[in-house]
């Protein structure tokens, strides 16, 4: 099967590790839905069981409601085939959002990638 082409993540997998970033850091509401189909098509086009996100070094700008119900997205979508989700890199005024918005508890952060990559190498995707 060919690999799906992404316009707005880049991919860089690290055997069954998925290191994803955004392309930019400055999205409309129609590019986040674009993100979406594109995690959508990591999770099922290419089994892609654990993710690692990278949410910086610079903040993304968008709408910040439309983002995170994105991203809260990906995490049930990861949960339900068994998978796990890693963010890092993610800015301190980033993190603060996920507070008011108390979702820092639904997501679980590392550092930077390697810490990203090992904690998910240490994990077991269920299902």
């Amino acid at each position: 099967m060919d690999r799906p082409s992404y316009r707005k993540l880049v991919v860089d997998r690290r055997d069954d590790v998925f290191c994803v970033r955004p392309r930019k850091h400055q999205y409309y509401e129609a590019e986040i839905q674009d993100l979406g189909e594109e995690f959508n098509a990591l999770i099922d086009q290419e089994g892609c069981r654990k993710l690692a996100l990278r949410l910086g070094p610079k903040a993304p700008e968008c709408l910040y409601s439309v983002f995170l119900a994105k991203l809260v997205a990906v995490q049930r979508r990861m949960k339900e085939v068994g998978g796990v989700m890693k963010l890092y890199d993610v800015p301190p005024e980033v993190v603060e959002i996920f507070e008011v918005c108390r979702l820092k508890d639904v997501f679980e952060f590392e550092p930077d990638e390697q810490a990203a990559v090992a904690a998910l190498r240490g994990s077991k995707p269920r299902g």
